[in-house]
Order: C-alpha cells, then structure tokens, then sequence
C-alpha cells in the first residue's frame, strides 16, 4: 500500500473525479482496488446505455495486456468488446504503474474509427467519381466527333465518294479510340492476375523492342541497349513487357523527328534497375507530378489514351517495385523502373 495515505479510497475518489475517461485502480497483483463507476467513486457516464461494470471488465482489459505481470509494465491495447445492448465499442486502454499498483484508462475510440471508416469510404468514392468522370470526358470526345461526322454525312445529298471515305475513316479512328480505352481500362483492372515466375528483365525489354519495330515505330530512332544478365526478376513477362512497351511509345512519341532511344539495364544491391532515357523535350516541372494520373496526357486526342504510365506504374507496384522520373543524361526524360531482384 502506498505510504502517506491514510485511505486509498480518498486518493482513488479524488482521481476519479478529475478524469473524463472511466479508470480502473490496480493492486501490486493486479486484483481490482477500485473503479470510477461505482458508487460514490467519482466518473459515471450516464449519457450511453447500460454497459458492464468496469470492475467486471477489468479481466478483458488485462487480458489485452502484455508480460507475466502485466498489470506492472506501462504499455498500451486496443479493445473492442459488445456490449449488453449489442453495440459494439472500439477503446484504447492505457496503464500506468503507481505506488500502490497500476492505474488502467480506458479511452472510448468507437466514434474516431467510425469516422476513419467513413473518410476511408469517402476517399474511395472520390476516386470511383473521378476515374468514372475521367472516362466519361475521354469517351465524350470521340462520341461527339462519331456524332458530327455521322450528321455531316447524313446532311450531304449528293455525297461524294472522297467525303464519304474521309468521314468513314474518321469512324474508324474515333471508334478505334474508345476500343483502346475500352482495353486498357481492362489491363489497369487485372494488374495482379497473370502467374509469376523467374525470368531475365532483358527479355520483357527486347519483346517489347519487338513490338515497336514490327509496327515500324523505331524507323527514326537510334535505339540502344545495355543489358545485365545478371538482372533477374521474380514476375510476369507479359506484364513487364507493358511496362517498356508504354515507356518506349511515350519516348518515341516525344522524339517525333526522330531521336535516341537508350535502354540500360542493371543489377543493385537487392534490385535490379532499368533506366529508359531518350532526347525528346522531356517532362516540364509543372508536370512532372501528374504524370502518372490516369488519363492526364500532354499529346493530344490523337495520342493514347492518358494510360500508359498510370498502368506501368501499376504494374510496377504489384510487384515490388516502383516507376520514377529521373533527370535524363541524354537532356530528355529518363524513366527508372526498379524491381525486386530475385533471389534462390
């Protein structure tokens, strides 16, 4: 017992009294000295149902705790617990050692993890509404070109067969782009999906070289690359293929008279690092931070869809790794992909 009081009970009532959360006093063995609910003791919420006495709920709380004595080690525990009404509560018990023992707070935290659950959700459909509005205005802008060409062609009565030829060919593009849409908003949905395995990182690179040359999209451009066979990686081919596929297009876009294309692949430490650099405009600052939103595109409508480095970026995090702006030495933009390096 501590030393100086006559009657524990006075010091235990006069706490009470002062704290705004419900309290538990703890004997040197952990039994139960006294508790703010009981009668005269002090804090009594009458505000909120029936609930259990504190001094019936003291072994939930010490069971929470940590250690073979816990009650003589301060530390802290989440509880969450059903009341006799059936109402769940989520608390936050804090304890203390003291001369006579421990002194066990109990903070009510049901309301603070219902609003995180409700700005969670909140959060989730902010991003719901924006990809959804993002879609909309990337899909509008064909449809309302579909649209006009199909009236144009409609009004015209003696349609010629040159007008009739470039407005089929306008379809075909605006429809092609609302495929492509279509397409990758289906890739940035399955990310995840495909299995996995050990493969080179040097071989994604150059199956991805293989579809840029056989659409003839490297005709202009100098392309160089340094592998690492020692740069190994624990994933999908296919989908690490995506990710050059759409970092290549990007620079050989940018490039548009023509360029340098520079590839170099290496091994660090636990990671293997593939730094794609080419000697177009590069990325201005003020955009620099942006360029991973979905649909946000610095080329124009007849350009991609906005896609590709969101869903690079994507691909990247599914499996370990990561998708970042680098300074370019080439005086363009440098994109470093970083991945596990896998490991036997």
């Amino acid at each position: 017992m501590m030393k100086g009081f006559r009657d524990l009970s006075q010091v235990f009532e006069q706490i009470f009294s002062a704290t705004p959360w419900p309290t538990l006093m703890l004997g040197e063995d952990g039994t139960v000295l006294g508790a703010s609910d009981e009668s005269g003791a002090g804090w009594v919420d009458s505000s909120t149902p029936p609930d259990v006495p504190l001094r019936e709920r003291s072994r939930h709380y010490l069971g929470l705790l940590r250690g073979a004595a816990p009650w003589r080690s301060p530390q802290e525990a989440d509880s969450t617990r059903t009341q006799p009404s059936g109402s769940v509560v989520h608390e936050r018990i804090h304890l203390r050692p003291t001369a006579w023992g421990s002194c066990l707070v109990v903070v009510d935290q049901t309301d603070l993890r219902e609003l995180q659950a409700a700005n969670i959700q909140t959060a989730r459909l902010a991003a719901l509404g924006f990809m959804v509005a993002s879609v909309c205005h990337e899909v509008t802008n064909p449809l309302t070109s579909l649209h006009s060409i199909v009236q144009i062609l409609r009004s015209e009565i003696n349609l010629s067969q040159e007008m009739l030829d470039k407005g089929l060919g306008n379809i075909a593009i605006n429809v092609k782009r609302i495929l492509d849409i279509s397409r990758r908003l289906m890739q940035f949905s399955r990310v995840g999906d495909e299995p996995r395995f050990r493969f080179a990182i040097d071989e994604a690179i150059e199956e991805a070289v293989h579809v840029l040359r056989h659409e003839g999209l490297l005709r202009k451009i100098e392309y160089h690359h340094q592998p690492d066979p020692t740069a190994m990686v624990f994933g999908n081919t296919g989908q690490a293929r995506e990710i050059f596929v759409n970092l290549f297009v990007n620079a050989v876009q940018a490039m548009a008279g023509g360029g340098r294309l520079t590839v170099v692949t290496r091994s660090v430490a636990h990671t293997v690092e593939v730094l794609v650099s080419d000697t177009g405009p590069g990325v201005p600052d003020e955009l620099a931070t942006r360029i991973f939103e979905p649909f946000f595109t610095t080329k124009g409508d007849q350009h991609g869809t906005g896609l590709g480095l969101a869903i690079s970026n994507e691909i990247a995090h599914e499996h370990g790794g990561s998708v970042e702006l680098r300074q370019s030495p080439l005086g363009g933009a440098a994109f470093c992909v970083t991945l596990p390096k896998w490991r036997a």
